[in-house]
């Protein structure tokens, strides 16, 4: 089957749907390593662009960690990482904002403007979007300049939506005080959804799905409840416990259902969406 076949397929399926929730809230969060490949990327900014086009109102959220860690080993500085955070000192800090708010969100805002949609790159900061206050590590760790959400104000993302605008967000946000800090890009993704009452949050990651046992292939989850998935958290690996934590939160404020797919699959996001081939792990 064509790559045109395959949309048209996967559209066709998908009409009811959005005939249903015109104008629904989606909120899609992508990984670093979704972004690696340029083939892949190209395809997932296309199916992002074609959820914008057939109207909904859409966030994108976007993370950058190999980004980062290359970009910081070529500044001379070595990654750290505690319970799948990065510790972020004053260094490290500015050679984050410069790769995620310099670099890959302005590439996705320009790859999604070239697909199609009206695309408008913001960090955090912008605002008032997001707040966050210091994030200490599981066993109180000092992270430095990283993050945890304190409060979301939507109107930014309200006002832009209005105005047919696609948000792509980068996830830096200032503390009271003013002074940024290195967020979770999962959790900035959820906290975003939950603020927004979106009907759809998805996690585009780099693994087919949640597994119940991480390395067993045969353990991978279609369907969870939220409370099923709240009490496998502690069992999770560093890098999906965050996913995790923020999908609960999310489904608990009220988000429709949460997705957790591998995005290096060709149009993996569409194909959970909008038809019935899932081919992820769905959470509600």
């Amino acid at each position: 089957m064509t790559e045109a076949e395959t949309k048209a397929r996967i559209l066709a399926a998908a009409l009811p749907w959005i005939r249903a929730h015109q104008d629904a809230r989606v909120v899609v969060k992508i990984g670093g390593e979704a972004l690696e490949d340029a083939a892949l990327a190209r395809t997932v900014v296309a199916d992002l662009a074609l959820l914008s086009l057939v109207g909904m109102r859409l966030v994108v959220v976007h993370g950058g960690g190999p980004q980062v860690s290359r970009a910081m080993q070529r500044a001379g500085l070595e990654a750290s990482f505690v319970g799948g955070l990065r510790v972020t000192d004053d260094a490290a800090f500015t050679v984050v904002r410069q790769v995620l708010v310099g670099e890959i969100n302005q590439d996705l805002v320009s790859m999604l403007n070239a697909a199609g949609a009206r695309a408008v790159g913001i960090s955090g900061a912008d605002g008032g979007l997001l707040r966050a206050k210091p994030q200490p590590g599981p066993n109180s760790e000092d992270l430095g300049r990283v993050g945890a959400i304190d409060e979301v104000d939507p109107s930014v993302v309200d006002v832009l939506f209005d105005a047919g605008y696609t948000p792509v967000v980068a996830p830096v946000a200032p503390d009271a005080d003013g002074r940024p800090l290195n967020v979770n890009a999962d959790t900035a993704a959820g906290a975003i959804a939950a603020a927004l009452g979106a009907a759809k949050l998805v996690y585009l990651t780099n693994v087919d799905g949640l597994y119940r046992d991480f390395g067993d292939t045969d353990s991978l989850v279609s369907e969870l409840k939220a409370d099923e998935l709240s009490a496998l958290v502690p069992t999770l690996s560093d890098g999906m416990r965050p996913k995790a934590e923020s999908a609960v939160a999310a489904l608990d404020a009220g988000v429709g259902k949460v997705h957790i797919l591998d995005g290096r699959v060709p149009h993996a996001l569409l194909l959970e969406v909008f038809t019935d081939e899932g081919v992820g792990t769905q959470i509600q």
